[in-house]
């Protein structure tokens, strides 16, 4: 057969492709939902400050104060454009993200042969594929040869199908050999996988534990304030109040309780966090996937790319002496390869050869390739027929795993000893290894017959060399508590190579195989295979089986895949890690991380990611818990007992410009703590915010309501303007120092170094002269409806700041045996 870029049709034009791509849509598998944007529009505008906002400012508007109603209309502008800014910031980053994947496809366009990413291609394209491609979407099969494909994503059925011009094709399987030139004839959802891929994809993950505390506590939160608000409008009726003035607190304190802040914090440390994983070369899909990586407690990762180069080179060849030469070796060895090789190890081998004295072109002119037998996937092997020049002999070639072509060998007990003690030698220095067997004489045309009595020839050897930062970071990830298990195809000699070079702790006794696996009752594999740490010649379908057992035994299992079949154990993991390079798409959607450049130190980066993520994220909620506290306190005591409304919406809307950015932006900078890597995992039942931090943070935020209304009782014999203006300096002030508590955590404050970030101090001055700068400007303080305060009121509400907030300098007592956040 003639090369298909010699003979491919010319294909569609550039502008035709460009009209049915606009017409079909891109060719995802897994299409963007319905209504996504609108979705995404009303739940901005939905945030529960913005409605309040809005009812308080109607509110005003029917009481004839049409000033206070427009200041607040107006406020809504930067409250949203808080959540809009920063839900676009985390949009955009993880859209730039998303494109460092994109899969490409090799398209003829007006005669033109160019890679295009597969979302381009639409129907009508001419694509070509070759050995290891996976098909990008439906099509009609034009020219090729010996062509096989591994359908069983679709069929169930391990069993190659067979092509030949004129047959199908499908999206998401995998070309296990030959070349062809297809026409494309579905695309995206419509191809016969983009129905299951969409289901894959979609699928709704099961929240992480920390989501699940989350949503529980604003949920609690929600409840807490719409009980009071209900109660501040009845006292305010009962007393007399016209329903507008008795609506206002409630509105109020409607606002002061709602709990966006902590969502939102979630939300931009994680996309923020993922921005800076790039650097990494890691790829998130799913935000939660950061926080729960960095609560792993056991990784299974494969071995060939992740842990290893992935460049395989053949380093080894051992004829079975002194029956076999050399040269008989290697010459059955580029037999049973392609006469055109596309694989990487058969162009190896063929170079190999060459170097070692055989001359390939020679070879091929005195032998003609008639039949392939293509790749048995249960005795993982194929083979070649040939046919001399003349047809006066035929000869058959095999290779694969040792133990498949050793099924259809004729070794006597003897020969299969050697064989097993030289495949022994080789797989135990590392090697991944083939064996070379072929016979001479008629074939019958069928398979069975044809590769039965074989000659066992020997081995070709080939070496995948340990990434060299692969031990750091696996010491790395076991220091941390995390589990790391291996879980690979290959001959459990070579895993146990692999495993002992990059320092995976293990128990020779305890290394599990795909058979063994499968006499396993399901009730005793959790326990088994909490034991074992290395998993060999497993089976696509059996990672499934083992990460249900971890799972099942308690633990938080992230896992690497990169196959169709691996995608449903990459759902079933706490957390799935596609691979960028050689991963298929359908196992990018299924996977909460993806690895641009399949190395396992990306992950070990990831779990310190995660953790310090996290640590920000708690850090975060120990400053908002007592300014919530403070602020419901507040909003709540004032009006019940009789006096002036201290905090009214417009001072809400204040502090909401000054939380958002501090809780957002400051804490998420923090560096990570020197110790982060060596402490255990965090167990999934652990509090949103360690039970002595938060019982702290509480007593604070009362001890601050009490302080900040002192110095209002105190303010209200001169006026209630100046009242509320002293005791939002001691609000302020307090919320300054409540920072450094939160940055402590529960050590004594001088026992972390200062902070030396221009960010950091920008934020952290900018929230604290706001107040001042609005009491000296006259427009401003008589929209707050403030006024400037004495210095002396000054150093009184700083006294009383301190002595709210400043106990907390001396650090937080421990529980014994526990570990320090």
């Amino acid at each position: 057969m003639g090369s298909p870029a010699e003979t491919a049709p010319s294909g569609l034009t550039d502008e035709e492709a460009r009209r049915r791509l606009e017409r079909q849509g891109p060719n995802r598998l897994v299409a963007e939902p319905r209504g996504a944007r609108w979705k995404e529009l009303l739940g901005t505008l939905s945030d529960p400050m913005a409605l309040m906002l809005g009812a308080a400012a109607a509110v005003y508007a029917l009481m004839g104060e049409t000033r206070d109603a427009v200041i607040l209309l107006i406020a809504l502008f930067p409250v949203l454009a808080i959540d809009v800014i920063l839900e676009a910031r985390s949009r955009d980053a993880l859209k730039k993200l998303a494109s460092a994947v994109s899969a490409r496809v090799l398209v003829v366009r007006g005669g033109r042969t160019f890679e295009v990413p597969t979302e381009d291609l639409v129907e009508g394209d001419v694509v070509h594929l070759k050995e290891g491609d996976v098909a990008p979407a439906d099509g009609e099969i034009q020219q090729g040869s010996h062509l096989s494909f591994d359908e069983s994503v679709l069929t169930g059925e391990s069993q190659p199908a067979d092509k030949a011009p004129g047959d199908r094709f499908f999206a998401g399987t995998a070309v296990l050999s030959g070349k062809a030139v297809g026409v494309i004839t579905r695309t995206g959802p419509r191809t016969e996988y983009g129905k299951i891929a969409r289901l894959v994809a979609e699928s709704s993950g099961e929240s992480t534990p920390f989501q699940r505390k989350l949503h529980a506590l604003v949920i609690r939160l929600g409840i807490v304030a719409a009980v009071a608000a209900g109660i501040l409008l009845v006292l305010g009726l009962l007393r007399g109040l016209p329903f507008g003035r008795a609506l206002l607190p409630a509105i109020s304190l409607g606002m002061s309780a709602a709990p966006e802040e902590f969502l939102l914090v979630y939300t931009v440390f994680l996309s923020l966090g993922a921005f800076r994983l790039t650097a990494s070369n890691v790829l998130v899909r799913r935000l939660a996937a950061v926080e729960t990586l960095g609560s792993t407690t056991v990784i299974c990762t494969d071995k060939t790319g992740t842990l290893t180069s992935g460049r395989f080179q053949l380093e080894r060849h051992e004829p079975l002496a002194p029956d076999v030469t050399e040269d008989e070796l290697l010459v059955a060895a580029v037999l049973a390869c392609e006469p055109e090789p596309a694989d990487a190890l058969e162009k190896d081998i063929v170079a190999h050869s060459q170097e070692h004295g055989i001359d390939v072109g020679r070879l091929h002119s005195e032998w003609r390739l008639v039949h392939d037998y293509p790749f048995d996937p249960v005795g993982k092997h194929m083979s070649h027929v040939w046919e001399s020049t003349g047809g006066a002999a035929a000869r058959l070639v095999a290779k694969g795993a040792f133990e498949g072509v050793l099924e259809h060998c004729d070794l006597t007990p003897g020969g299969v000893a050697e064989a097993e003690k030289v495949h022994t030698a080789l797989a135990d220095a590392g090697l991944r290894v083939l064996a070379v067997a072929g016979r001479d004489g008629p074939m019958t045309g069928e398979r069975e017959s044809d590769e039965s009595g074989l000659r066992l020839f020997g081995f070709v050897g080939f070496l995948d060399a340990l990434r060299p930062e692969v031990p750091g970071a696996i010491a790395a990830c076991q220091r941390a508590g995390i589990q790391v298990k291996l879980i690979t195809g290959d001959h459990a000699l070579t895993a146990h190579a692999i495993a002992t070079v990059a320092g995976i702790t293990h128990d020779d006794a305890e290394i599990l195989t795909g058979d063994l696996l499968d006499g396993i009752p399901a009730a005793d594999l959790p326990a088994r295979a909490a034991r074992s740490s290395i998993f060999a010649r497993i089976r696509p379908e059996q990672k499934w089986a083992i990460v249900d057992a971890l799972a099942r035994s308690g633990e938080t299992v992230a896992m690497t895949g990169d196959g169709i079949n691996d995608a449903p154990a990459l759902k079933r993991a706490s957390i799935g890690i596609a691979m960028g390079r050689r991963g298929t798409e359908v196992a990018r959607a299924s996977a909460g991380l993806v690895l641009l450049n399949d190395d396992f130190t990306s992950i070990a980066a990831t779990v310190l990611s995660g953790r310090h993520i996290f640590e920000n994220i708690q850090r975060a909620f120990v400053f908002l818990l007592p300014m919530k506290v403070t602020i419901l306190g507040l909003a709540f005591v004032a009006p019940v007992l009789g006096f002036p409304a201290l905090l009214l919406p417009v001072h809400l809307v204040w502090l909401e410009l000054i939380i958002h950015p501090v809780a957002a932006f400051l804490f998420e900078a923090e560096p990570a703590a020197p110790d982060l890597m060596e402490r255990p995992p965090r167990p999934p039942d652990d509090p949103l915010v360690p039970k002595g931090l938060a019982i702290a943070s509480v007593v604070s935020g009362l001890l601050v309501t009490i302080a900040v209304l002192g110095a209002y009782l105190k303010g209200l014999d001169s006026s209630e303007t100046y009242a509320r203006s002293h005791a939002l300096a001691v609000l302020s002030l307090a919320s300054l120092l409540t920072v450094f508590a939160a940055r402590a955590g529960d050590h004594a404050w001088w026992k972390l170094p200062m902070p030396r970030g221009a960010r950091f101090w920008g934020i952290w001055a900018g929230a604290g002269l706001s107040l001042p700068l609005f009491m000296a400007w006259p427009a401003a303080a008589h929209v707050l409806r403030i006024t400037p305060i004495s210095g002396r009121d000054w150093l009184l509400s700083a006294g009383l700041a301190v002595g709210a907030v400043a106990w907390r300098a001396f650090g937080i007592p421990k529980p014994p045996g526990a570990v320090a956040s």
